[in-house]
């Protein structure tokens, strides 16, 4: 396996000298710059280093402007990326890391400051880039939970989680526009991207793996491994369900909608999802009655039409169902109730 290669920049050459003979030393491949333009260059035309250290203070290009120029290019929006500055210029390292910087170092360091920095965070890429290992679960039906080997994880950015559910249901991929536009809408493009890849990197860290790949500026949930996702299932089953019009396959698929898709959360494109899906599982629920009425399953029409007022409490088709079932067992008591609920839940509605 080749060196890890790091790129260092400084427009001062004695420092860049030490930079270089330190990282030398430690076994790393180095290349370096003292025009930050210059190093920006070799990049745009496919240079991929492992690493990025860069002086801020410089002529023509600072920095500052470097890193953005980088992250601009795709391929090194997640490559550790270390700032050096003068001793005691904390305004500099607060701007650093503010911006995004993975690091920072002030002059004059230690070698094996420099080592160490860089050391750690290859270290923790290469952990974010391990295969993803053991069983994922999904489920986005009610309030969102992601299992990994039965143990249930936690998320510090709820924008993380909603990334990963955005990514199951675009299974042929996405940009970082169509992305942002779902996420972040009204934000602009740069702001955007930024954010996405902040998100994309707290997913990853997360899950323990690398299960984002990226071709032709589309991102995709990688094909090597598998995430169980109870959405998924359920339209899978429901088709089946459906073509069979076995009872006990309708009721068993009906008890998979376990609440409303991602409650908790609100973005436009989880609420036309949800939508569709309550729309879905309302018409699966009047299929399981019309089945159970075949076999003069009374009781279990009146089990689904409960369900379906429960799903869709202003749906006249459920209450007039239930009230036409307790009709045909000879109980107009019930059924005169039920209709009179339903007029009542109209009423206060208006």
């Amino acid at each position: 396996m080749s060196a890890p290669l790091v790129l260092a920049v400084d427009d001062e050459r004695a420092p860049l000298k030490v930079t270089e003979m330190s990282l030398l030393s430690a076994g790393y491949a180095v290349l370096t710059f003292d025009d930050a333009r210059d190093a920006l260059e070799e990049m745009d035309e496919g240079l991929r280093p492992d690493v990025i250290v860069s002086d801020i203070n410089m002529p023509v290009m600072d920095g500052y402007e470097f890193y953005r120029k980088v992250r601009e290019i795709t391929e090194l929006r997640g490559v550790p990326f270390l700032f050096l500055t003068a001793l005691g210029d904390r305004a500099s390292m607060r701007k650093g890391m503010a911006l995004g910087a993975d690091d920072y170092l002030t002059k004059p360091f230690q070698r094996q400051e420099l080592i160490d920095a860089v050391e750690v965070r290859l270290r923790r890429i290469a952990e974010l880039r391990q295969p993803l290992e053991g069983v994922v679960s999904a489920r986005g039906f009610g309030h969102p939970v992601v299992e990994k080997d039965g143990e249930r994880l936690d998320w510090d950015s709820l924008k993380a989680l909603e990334l990963l559910f955005y990514l199951l249901e675009h299974r042929n991929g996405v940009t970082t526009f169509e992305v942002a536009e779902a996420l972040w809408p009204g934000k602009t493009e740069s702001k955007a991207s930024s954010s996405f890849h902040t998100t994309l990197y707290r997913l990853r860290k997360v899950l323990g793996g690398e299960l984002v790949e990226s071709a032709n500026r589309r991102y995709y949930l990688h094909k090597r491994f598998t995430i169980e996702y109870d959405v998924d299932t359920y339209r899978q089953r429901v088709q089946r369900s459906r073509e069979t019009r076995n009872p006990g396959d309708l009721r068993s698929v009906a008890g998979m909608y376990r609440g409303h898709f991602l409650t908790g959360f609100e973005s436009s494109w989880i609420e036309n999802l949800r939508g569709s899906l309550q729309a879905e599982h309302l018409a699966l629920l009047q299929v399981a009655a019309e089945v159970a009425l075949q076999h003069e399953d009374l009781d279990g029409a009146i089990s689904v039409y409960q369900m379906m007022t429960e799903h869709e409490p202003y749906s006249e088709l459920a209450w007039e169902g239930l009230a036409s079932v307790w009709e045909r067992r000879g109980d107009r008591a019930r059924a005169g109730e039920t209709r009179q609920r339903f007029e009542r839940l109209m009423n206060d509605e208006i």
